[in-house]
């Protein structure tokens, strides 16, 4: 576990869980118990978990504290587990169903990144809207068009049985070319620059500016704002388009992006 994560732990996580299991939060030895048998299972119900944790089995795996919990996904079942024994209904929804939130950890990239193009775009959401729509020929296909809650995390098999990448990351890849795009040739094409790249701001530039989050060793982070340590409901409005019409408004022209090299 990073600081933040610790700290969310101890103060967020862990004590409603220990006042539904009527431990005290400071029980240093049922924490660790609830977090190894959490991680005993896959998807459990929380009459499993209940069940393992007032037994006088033992986990498979021992946790020697919350700090050996290195790995991401871990971390967040472990989460998910807690907040299913404090009978939070939306944690209790995601236990054993990781993709859930790395769906919405990839919502969040594409957040950033629509902050950063509205640096460099007068309307970003439209933008993102146009090329999303555009990649994924929702017209052509739905006769309506996507939005953002449309897009799943599920890699996607060819018939050839090629997998691509998710729908998420496909557009997270191509939010970051319109950003960083080099010139470069590309598939016998030369790329476009990207808008940083046009405007000649650094990563770290850019990122500051657009007031997003930055993970790079340049300069002093302190002047970000720390994300909310407890779970919000994921606001969808961050993606809603501009209302008015976007025909040839999306720089490049062509129409609205279909010339979008990205």
């Amino acid at each position: 576990m990073n600081e933040k994560q610790r700290k969310a732990f101890h103060r967020y996580w862990w004590p409603p869980a220990a006042k539904a299991l009527g431990v005290k939060a400071g029980d240093r030895n049922m924490k660790l118990r609830v977090c190894m048998w959490a991680l005993e299972f896959k998807n459990p119900s929380q009459l499993d978990l209940l069940d393992a944790i007032r037994s006088d089995r033992t986990p498979k795996r021992w946790l020697e504290s919350t700090d050996d919990l290195t790995d991401e996904d871990e971390i967040t079942h472990v989460k998910k587990c807690l907040g299913m024994l404090a009978d939070n209904v939306s944690e209790t929804n995601e236990v054993g169903h990781p993709e859930i939130n790395k769906a919405r950890q990839k919502r969040d990239v594409i957040r950033d990144l629509t902050k950063c193009i509205g640096l460099y775009h007068p309307r970003p959401r439209a933008y993102v809207a146009e090329i999303l729509n555009d990649k994924f020929n929702s017209w052509r296909r739905y006769g309506t068009p996507l939005t953002i809650k449309d897009l799943t995390d599920d890699p996607i098999f060819l018939k050839d049985g090629r997998e691509l990448p998710s729908q998420l990351d496909q557009l997270v890849y191509t939010l970051s070319a319109c950003l960083h795009g080099s010139g470069k040739m590309r598939g016998g094409k030369k790329s476009r620059l990207g808008f940083r790249v046009v405007a000649g701001d650094t990563v770290h530039e850019m990122k500051m500016k657009a007031g997003v989050r930055c993970d790079c060793a340049t300069g002093d982070h302190r002047q970000q704002a720390l994300l909310p340590p407890l779970p919000v409901e994921e606001n969808w409005a961050d993606f809603d388009p501009e209302l008015e019409s976007v025909t040839n408004e999306i720089e490049g022209g062509g129409g609205e992006t279909g010339d979008n090299p990205f």
